[in-house]
């Protein structure tokens, strides 16, 4: 049977942000914030003025134009942190976190900006709490 509890989502984690670890990158740690109001408020404010050009259609909006706007949002709403990411191959100099925002728009970087969304659908789907829950028993 289901329990009440097990639909509750973890809004301080949402809006607070909480560290994920990348599992396909070792190492590397990105602190994020779920899909918050404003996060959602502003997707949606950012796609309708990037879709006026474009007849109103959202799906209308160009890959890259689209990565664009993307990369802001992570910026701006959801990316709070960086971790376990180097620069040079002796792991010696860190990746910034504004090193880390600038990049996200670069296709060259792709994954970057996937490993951000893989982040902060883990924390908005509770999936971060229970692995820590797994892990504590």
């Amino acid at each position: 049977m289901a329990r009440l509890t097990d639909l509750k989502t973890d809004s301080a984690a949402i809006n607070e942000g909480v560290w994920v670890d990348i599992e396909q990158y070792p190492g590397l740690r990105i602190r994020t914030r779920g899909f918050t109001d404003a996060f959602i408020d502003a997707q949606a404010r950012r796609l309708a003025q990037a879709a006026e050009k474009f007849r109103n259609n959202v799906e209308r909006i160009p890959n890259a134009i689209r990565r664009q706007i993307n990369a802001g949002l992570l910026a701006d709403f959801l990316l709070l942190d960086v971790d376990g990411l180097y620069l040079d191959d002796a792991e010696t100099e860190k990746v910034t976190l504004d090193g880390f925002r600038d990049l996200l728009a670069d296709p060259s970087y792709g994954q970057l900006q996937r490993c951000c969304w893989k982040a902060a659908s883990l924390v908005a789907s509770g999936a971060v709490k229970q692995a820590e829950e797994a892990e504590g028993n």
